[in-house]
């Protein structure tokens, strides 16, 4: 059985993909700070998934999580755990982000939460990612971390933190591609989430599905 580690997957995306990969078949090891009733939910009506309470920003519980799991291969390290910042997108977030309104304690945990806490998830789990057959980490960005496609300015935490860890991961692939590790960035497309709000382009479950099948692609 394949086995993949979610973070962030109390709801959201997150919570799709462990509800997706479960019902494939896949061992889910489901992580978040809170399980929340959806994930309490899916843990008891599935063996095949459960639940770890982890906090992606705090160093000190991923590598206990590390350790607690040493002799589980994982297959896909998923680094789906996001944060937009204080003020979500749906409720005046970019105004929030917007230039001369700069809150750097939020743009601080924003890049803790969607850059730091993907390396360091990498760096802990690699040797699970190793020891498995697919060996495959992913970290979810956005299009709002393309240079290309930036013609509205603005969102300043959120964009450049994507735009860091789309530099991150490329890297990342390079370093442990000699390895014979995958390790991509990918972009789920404009979700109708809490994140994304209800004016976004598509439902989750289409969202991960796609995901999904490029994920087994690569």
């Amino acid at each position: 059985m394949s086995t993949v580690l979610i973070t962030g997957a109390n709801r959201g995306l997150g919570l799709e993909f462990a509800r997706q990969y479960a019902a494939s078949g896949w061992s889910v090891i489901a992580c978040s700070r809170n399980p929340g009733a959806e994930l309490e939910a899916l843990v008891a009506g599935s063996a095949n998934v459960r639940w770890h309470a982890l906090d992606v920003t705090d160093h000190s519980a991923i590598e206990a999580l590390a350790a607690e799991l040493a002799e589980t291969p994982v297959d896909v390290l998923l680094n789906n755990a996001g944060f937009y910042g204080r003020v979500s997108f749906a409720d005046g977030g970019v105004a929030h982000q917007a230039f001369g309104a700069t809150d750097f304690a939020n743009w601080q945990r924003v890049l803790q939460v969607n850059l730091f806490a993907p390396m360091k998830m990498a760096e802990a789990f690699i040797q699970h990612v190793k020891r498995s057959d697919q060996k495959k980490i992913v970290t979810l960005s956005s299009m709002l971390g393309s240079m290309a496609l930036n013609t509205l300015g603005g969102m300043y935490a959120y964009r450049t933190s994507k735009a860091a860890v789309n530099m991150m991961m490329h890297s990342m692939g390079i370093d442990l591609g000699k390895q014979g590790v995958t390790a991509v960035a990918m972009h789920p497309g404009w979700v109708r989430t809490d994140m994304g709000g209800p004016g976004a382009e598509i439902e989750a479950e289409e969202s991960v599905a796609g995901v999904i099948r490029v994920i087994a692609e690569l």
